[in-house]
């Protein structure tokens, strides 16, 4: 038992008094406290931007064509986007180690015999992880981005001084246009996050390599032995698939910089709809739903004792 579920001990019997909505908080809570590179490296990304904002050396060499009011709106939400991306690259990285380890980890180091002697069920345990990696988190960098985008946009402007132009409208088009695209991808990539965890309660050691071993050896195998490439297909599908469809054609629209738009006009020109009523995007979402559920069964009967 570790230092952490030792000090909640005394939560048993407000467990047991406790609703499911509340037990979830609960467990959702004790997994950013456990894991606090959850949060701390989208931190650290922010405040590097910071410093590299406010002291960096910053050189825009303009073309005469972005010199229009216009074009210095459209310029400053490509810079808006492009400063929250790192955030939610850096992210997804320590999210996906993160569920590939949270349920393997409990059982190496014991912890697991703790909290199954609490009234807890695992299928509530294994949501708080799959919520937590692929919910909480997300919508946490997302309002951190935004936070930090009110910052950066005063800093530039004081520093780059005529470079970038400030508009209300299109500042809160590309605050949709982000929180739109960390919906889609939440579930989209909900049964990736589902299959890992998965993988982690499965797992006896080296959930990483096991996974590893999965997503490169089998496409080859099947390419060796089969002939064929249905395995390697479909993830590569399941990585990019969505976006293909959100952009599917208008690629152009940021193919000609002499006609740079703001970020916000992916709301009026993709396929944002067809996306977000995509079959497969769905069918995700219930496969996700039961290899939560799988899980959960697999933990409850494997704890390596």
């Amino acid at each position: 038992m570790n230092a952490n579920a030792a000090a909640m001990a005394p939560a048993g019997a407000l467990l047991r008094r406790a609703g499911p909505l509340d037990v979830l908080v609960m467990l959702v809570r004790r997994e950013l406290w456990e894991h606090r590179s959850l949060w701390i490296a989208p931190l650290a990304v922010e405040a590097v931007l910071l410093v590299s904002v406010v002291i960096g050396r910053i050189n825009m060499d303009l073309p005469e064509q972005l010199l229009s009011a216009q074009q210095k709106v459209a310029l400053f939400t490509i810079v808006q986007w492009a400063l929250a991306l790192p955030l939610f690259m850096v992210v997804s990285i320590v999210a996906g180690f993160y569920l590939l380890d949270c349920l393997y980890s409990e059982r190496k180091d014991r912890s697991i015999l703790f909290w199954k002697s609490l009234p807890v069920s695992d299928e509530l345990t294994v949501a708080s992880k799959l919520l937590v990696a692929t919910v909480v988190v997300p919508l946490g960098v997302f309002v951190l981005a935004t936070a930090g985008n009110l910052l950066f946009g005063a800093v530039l402007t004081v520093r780059v001084p005529g470079a970038l132009s400030w508009s209300t409208y299109e500042w809160l088009r590309t605050e949709v246009v982000l929180l739109m695209t960390v919906a889609l991808g939440v579930l989209w990539y909900a049964p990736v996050g589902a299959a890992v965890l998965l993988l982690s309660a499965w797992a006896r050691r080296s959930p990483v390599l096991w996974a590893t071993l999965v997503t490169t050896v089998a496409p080859i195998v099947e390419r060796i032995g089969l002939g064929t490439h249905y395995i390697w297909n479909f993830e590569r599908y399941r990585t990019n698939g969505i976006w293909h469809k959100l952009w599917l054609g208008h690629e152009h629209v940021f193919a000609n910089f002499k006609e740079l738009p703001p970020v916000g006009v992916v709301l009026d020109t993709f396929n944002v709809r067809s996306a977000f009523t995509d079959i497969d995007l769905w069918l995700g979402v219930i496969a996700a739903v039961a290899l939560a559920y799988a899980a959960a069964r697999v933990r409850r009967y494997r704890d390596d004792t």
